[in-house]
Order: C-alpha cells, then structure tokens, then sequence
C-alpha cells in the first residue's frame, strides 16, 4: 500500500532513522519549502542547530525527498482552497489531505490537530504505526 506523508511525518522519519518508509511513496512539492523552514526555525530561532549540521540535514532532506514520488499541488488549486475552508486548515495542510483523499490512500501526518479534523475523511497515521 502507498501513503501520503506531510512534511511533520517526513522529518520524524528522518529523525527516528526511518527514511527507507518513505521510499516510493507520495508527499507534495510544498514538503521541500515546508521542511527546508523547519530547518530554518530550529538555526535562527531555536539556536539548537549549528550552520554545518544545517547543511547536513537538509542534505539528508533532499536525499529522504528523492526517495519519493514529489507530486505538484498547482493542479488541485481551487479544490484545495475549498477543502481547507470547510475543515478549518491552512492551504499547506488540505492539500495533503486532498492528494490522500484524491488518491483513496492514507495520509501519514504528525499533526495531532489534522489526525483530529480528519480522522473521519481520511485514514490517518503517523510515523509510529511503521
């Protein structure tokens, strides 16, 4: 079976050294720009990150991504724009669930508050059911 896996799911897999889940499975072009941010916060904000182990993870980053089948949410546009007003979610977060939906296969999120919303649209899982 495939899975759709946001950008939360994405990163715990690489922190847990559970990369080899992804492989062949799907996420959206948005994960690049949404984990390359994680990265940012965790330098500039929360200092917990040094400039080489930066480089190192997005370098992990880009290596988990190719492993994946990278989808391009500009197709889904207006659905998107109109699921996530009726579940109450960010852009980001309905177009996961709309290419899940789309594609009748589970979303793996990390996101508490989207396993809540949509648990009932959707199958939902996260890193840990692997």
């Amino acid at each position: 079976m495939k899975f759709v896996f946001d950008s939360s799911s994405i990163f715990q897999a690489i922190i847990e050294n559970k990369v080899s889940v992804l492989a062949g499975n799907y996420t959206l072009d948005l994960a690049k720009y949404e984990l390359g941010n994680l990265v940012w916060k965790r330098r500039a904000l929360m200092k917990d990150l040094e400039r080489d182990e930066c480089k190192r993870l997005m370098e992990i980053i880009k290596g988990a991504l190719n492993l994946m089948e990278v989808l391009d949410v500009e197709c889904y546009e207006a659905d998107v724009v109109e699921l996530a007003g009726d579940l109450n979610l960010t852009f980001y977060d309905a177009s996961y669930i709309f290419l899940a939906k789309s594609k009748s296969i589970p979303l793996v999120t990390e996101d508490k508050d989207i396993r809540n919303r949509v648990g009932n649209y959707i199958r939902v899982l996260s890193i840990g059911d692997f």
